[in-house]
């Protein structure tokens, strides 16, 4: 299996096959559904990521990584790109961040009414006041 990583080419799969099997036409099934994984970026290496492994999307410097069970990584979606691709399980808690709610360890509310969102990596994500609404309607509060 080859990867051709190259940012100024369009994305597509080719398959080149003697003869077409079972297991081609459901691999070929899943890249055509939703979207499982993501590719991260680390020093001079890439890796698909799946997304069920994924804790949460954050920006810094300018640039959008994740972190994961497998550590963190750059990725070159921006937020507002990956808030519309990411699965139902992926929440915008602010301009800059998206939680993996699958991840989440707790929730602290203060009185002032701001959200801090507990991550089960031990890492924190503040949920921003614009978003405070729909996440309290998503998670039924």
């Amino acid at each position: 299996m080859n990867f051709y990583i190259d940012p100024k080419h369009e994305e597509h799969v080719d398959f080149f096959l003697k003869r077409i099997e079972p297991w081609h036409q459901e691999v070929a099934i899943n890249l055509q559904q939703e979207v499982t994984f993501i590719w991260g970026y680390k020093e001079k290496m890439a890796a698909p990521l799946s997304l069920k492994r994924i804790i949460h999307f954050y920006t810094e410097n300018k640039h959008v990584y994740c972190s994961s069970d497998q550590g963190n990584f750059k990725v070159k979606e921006r937020i507002y790109q990956l808030v519309k691709e990411l699965p139902e399980q992926f929440i915008q808690v602010s301009s800059s961040e998206i939680v993996n709610f699958n991840y989440v360890d707790h929730l602290e509310m203060n009185v002032t009414g701001t959200i801090l969102i507990r991550l089960v990596n031990q890492e924190t994500a503040l949920v921003s006041r614009r978003f405070i609404k729909g996440l309290k309607r998503r998670l039924k509060l």
